[in-house]
């Protein structure tokens, strides 16, 4: 019996989400020790984005942005063709290019800029999460019901719907840590990012 063919660029993709994953779990994980003047329970992740190891976490950012816009094709690639959604790659999309905004604004602090940057970095953080946990929703409900990619196909879902209610906690309730909700929440995008780079790998190798 012959093996199927993989999809070579599924697979690269699969491959890149996965080391950007691990590189922004690394990185973000690595400086909530090595920053002491910061207090990790209260500074959201923006707040290591200056300072020491600033320049390497904002190169994560940008990493897990063209991780994200592979997701965005990977993900319709290799979903059914009926139950494939624009949207979803949408969102990731959207997700993908407001990440590094968020990374990039930091920088105007202390220039006549920084108001509008303020701006611009509360807008982008925002529209990331909500397009990024809004677009995980989408693509495991419909890998849910593909009968291709049915393995672990619940761990999805529940991630999925974890983030969702996680970001409007740390939208509405003010009296938590900002940063310990923050990053919970992040944890969360990123165990979903890692299962969904597991996933795209044997579904590469299935035809649609």
């Amino acid at each position: 019996m012959i093996a199927p063919r993989r999809d070579l660029h599924v697979t690269l993709c699969s491959g890149w989400i996965a080391i950007a994953t691990v590189a922004f779990a690394v990185t973000a994980g690595a400086l909530q020790w090595i920053r002491a003047d910061l207090d990790a329970m209260a500074m959201p992740l923006s707040a290591y984005l200056r300072g020491p190891g600033g320049v390497w976490l904002r190169g994560a950012y940008d990493l897990m942005a063209s991780a994200l816009a592979c997701l965005a094709w990977a993900g319709h690639r290799v979903t059914r063709e009926s139950l494939r959604s624009g949207l979803a790659s949408a969102l990731f999309v959207v997700a993908a290019i407001t990440l590094p905004v968020v990374g990039a604004t930091v920088l105007y602090e202390n220039t006549p800029s920084e108001n509008l940057a303020r701006l611009l970095h509360g807008v982008a953080a925002q529209t990331t999460f909500l397009c990024l946990v809004m677009g995980m929703l989408l693509l495991s409900t419909r890998w849910l019901r593909d009968a291709r990619m049915q393995r672990n196909r619940y761990t999805g879902v529940v991630l999925a719907w974890l983030a969702f209610v996680q970001m409007w906690v740390l939208a509405l309730w003010k009296g938590l840590p900002p940063g310990l909700t923050q990053k919970a929440l992040i944890v969360l995008i990123l165990l979903w990012l890692a299962w969904a780079a597991r996933q795209l790998c044997p579904a590469s190798a299935q035809p649609n």
